[in-house]
């Protein structure tokens, strides 16, 4: 499988999803304060999937960049390595312009915009910056790199050896059961370690690991792989606006496997060469995790500064105000992943290798 017939629709469902997710969390903001159904119609209220749509992808790609790795404990060092470099440099970065600025701006301002309750204690801050599973977030949407790095830890064992595949195993079954069978002790969710290592969210990064592992002897036609992606927008679309953020069940089937229809559909399509994609998606997909990790705290410092100098925006001033905290925000990402990320994670790469 060449990366250069599918790197197109991975990077486009990549770019596609983070917009999903800045979308949600602006017209969440907007719906919360002014009028609803103000911010396209309240369509991308389901915007969150785009984490489920992420998970998905983040499968298939540990596979198909790591599947020479497998069971070839050599390679241990240089698969966390990518994975440290690829996750961590810049979200430290972030993490910490946060607390400087939450700090700068209690100590000019009296407000506090990004740390609101946080511990200041050794652990917490500890926890935050390792990503450590249930972290105190200064940055809301982190918890999802939690999740990560446990995936990525998953599928270091079967690099240590398949002989662990035993151990990913029983997670899934145990996951299966938790969020399955076991319905009526997460009605209302608890946020715990258990639920943590056995959650739904596992389902979604096995199926992007098996799409990739099977993808070459899937080819589907491209009238079928046209039905597949209708078939799987129309689920979402159909039942997602009923699905809230901790429906564990409900996320895997309304939202994690349709789209893990949606990317073999793509897939699929590209390499029959009968779909395109515009190149600015495409940088924004290169982008996606910069925009990922800037979104929230720019969207809510964005959206003090009218408070904060004075002025006073209507419902229609807001939502045109909207328009320009997205269109600043993708802007700025693109940005930072070029001159900031890009950067950072060579001269990271280059520590390590020299040591």
């Amino acid at each position: 499988m060449s990366p250069k017939k599918i790197i197109n629709s991975i990077q486009f469902l990549r770019g596609f999803a983070a917009l999903a997710v800045v979308i949600h969390h602006t017209g969440g903001y907007v719906k919360r304060y002014f009028e609803p159904n103000l911010l396209f119609q309240d369509k991308f209220s389901i915007g969150f999937a785009g984490v489920d749509l992420f998970f998905v992808i983040s499968g298939f790609i540990i596979y198909f960049t790591s599947k020479n790795y497998l069971n070839n404990p050599s390679k241990l060092k240089e698969y966390l390595q990518k994975r440290f470099v690829r996750v961590y440099p810049i979200y430290w970065i972030i993490t910490t312009i946060l607390f400087l600025s939450s700090w700068l701006i209690v100590q000019l301002l009296h407000k506090n915009i990004f740390s609101i309750g946080y511990p200041n204690t050794f652990l917490a801050y500890f926890q935050t910056y390792t990503l450590f599973p249930l972290h105190f977030a200064i940055n809301p949407v982190t918890w999802t790199l939690s999740y990560e790095i446990f995936f990525y830890f998953c599928f270091a064992l079967l690099i240590v050896s398949k002989r662990f595949w035993i151990i990913p195993a029983l997670i899934l079954t145990i996951s299966f059961y938790n969020i399955f069978i076991n319905i009526s002790e997460i009605v209302e969710v608890k946020l715990n370690y258990f639920n943590f290592i056995f959650s739904g969210y596992n389902f979604e990064f096995m199926l992007g690991f098996l799409i990739c592992q099977f993808y070459e002897k899937i080819k589907l036609s491209n009238i079928i792989s046209v039905i597949l992606l209708i078939i799987a927008v129309t689920i979402i679309v159909l039942f997602g606006y009923n699905i809230g953020d901790y429906d564990s069940y409900k996320r895997v089937l309304t939202f994690g496997f349709p789209s893990g229809f949606i990317l073999l559909a793509l897939l699929n399509l590209e390499k029959n060469q009968a779909i395109s994609f515009p190149n600015f998606i495409i940088i924004l997909g290169d982008a996606s995790y910069a925009l990922y990790l800037i979104h929230f705290p720019m969207m809510l410092f964005m959206n003090k500064m009218p408070q904060i100098l004075g002025f006073s925006l209507n419902g229609n001033q807001e939502i045109l105000y909207s328009y320009f905290i997205m269109t600043t925000i993708i802007f700025t990402s693109i940005f930072v992943h070029k001159w900031i990320e890009i950067p950072v994670a060579k001269r990271f790469n280059n520590l390590i290798d020299n040591h």
